[in-house]
């Protein structure tokens, strides 16, 4: 079909289906699920809205399968949610299983130290259960500096996982040196590998990433500033911590948007996330210059095309509604607890 024949068919859809429907989209969307979508955000912006859907029958979420996950534990059992594309999964979540998240759970519980499971929400939904039971919680990039300083102020140490990176660069901005953390390493021999014993660790991360934001170098950041005088560097804080000490800023996809908006007319930006939402800040921001730190693409959220999402609205104005998403029971309560607990930190 012709790209003009889908947009048009889904605003028929969405007409059809009027209030009863909501879409939801993640930054990193193509432009055109993002003009379709009632509603953009980050990862907590969207957890916010999705629980705060209380009338709509329908919701379809636009992201990786993780976000849809987290709609559904959030929104009420007599509401329906639906993924565009099912097989759409975040590289980072699947860097962490179960089984290797209680083995190392285990060995920390050993040092007899308090310690409080964080999942990022870039997880799966049996991990944000596995916080919720043992009193952890899950958090976001926006307000994960909150949750390791609220889990630190009660003299209890944060077991933070997927992401590194991001655990890493927290931790950092709190004063916490590398020698105080301890990296967990699924794949090798945790024992007497580094500096610090488990014992006397203050953060315990675990070993994974986000390919998206790994590509970005340190030499990519001396490249724009030699080729643009007077240009800013921000990056999210899933790059790698030897790029985000040399940028100037450095925060969640809501912080990005939100500094290049409020920045001077004629300011000049270099982003370090994934290019779609640098396209769409670019576009919004006619009066500044902006240019990604390097074109580094979301495959994954590539995935939902303008196409998948008018199959899942023309089946449920058909009546048949199709890719439902579902969350194992044994996991849903648990999994709400460790998510209401992050959308309780403000």
């Amino acid at each position: 079909m012709e790209n003009t024949d889908v947009l048009e068919r889904i605003k028929s859809a969405k007409e059809r289906l009027g209030k009863n429907l909501v879409i939801l989209a993640h930054y990193y969307q193509h432009h055109d699920i993002v003009k379709a979508a009632d509603f953009i955000g980050d990862s907590l912006q969207l957890a916010q809205i999705a629980s705060g859907q209380k009338d709509a029958r329908y919701i379809v979420f636009c992201a990786v399968s993780f976000m849809a996950e987290t709609a559904r534990i959030l929104c009420s059992p007599d509401q329906e949610v639906f993924h565009p594309e099912p097989d759409s999964k975040c590289p980072l979540a699947e860097m962490a299983n179960i089984d290797d998240v209680e083995k190392a759970w285990a060995a920390i519980q050993k040092t007899g130290r308090k310690t409080i499971p964080v999942v990022y929400v870039n997880s799966n939904a049996d991990l944000k259960a596995f916080c919720g039971k043992n009193d952890g919680l899950a958090c976001t990039s926006s307000n994960a500096k909150k949750v390791m300083e609220h889990i630190l102020s009660e003299n209890m140490v944060p077991f933070f996982f997927p992401d590194e990176n991001l655990g890493r660069n927290t931790a950092h901005r709190m004063g916490i040196s590398d020698s105080d953390m301890f990296l967990w390493d699924s794949y090798a021999n945790n024992k007497d590998r580094d500096t610090i014993s488990m014992q006397n660790a203050r953060v315990f991360l675990w070993r994974g990433f986000c390919i998206i934001h790994t590509m970005f170098l340190p030499s990519d950041v001396e490249r724009v500033r030699k080729e643009h005088d007077n240009i800013k560097v921000v990056v999210h804080p899933e790059c790698t911590p030897d790029v985000v000490d040399i940028s100037d800023f450095a925060g969640s996809t809501s912080f990005i948007k939100d500094i290049v908006e409020q920045s001077d007319v004629g300011s000049k930006w270099a982003i370090g996330t994934e290019i779609n939402f640098v396209n769409s800040i670019k576009a919004a921001n006619p009066d500044k210059f902006v240019i990604p730190l390097k074109t580094s693409g979301c495959r994954e959220m590539a995935k939902v095309t303008p196409e998948k999402l008018l199959y899942v609205l023309e089946g449920l104005v058909e009546g048949t509604p199709l890719r439902p998403v579902f969350v194992d029971t044994l996991y849903a309560e648990h999994a709400r607890t460790a998510l209401k607990r992050m959308l309780e930190i403000k």
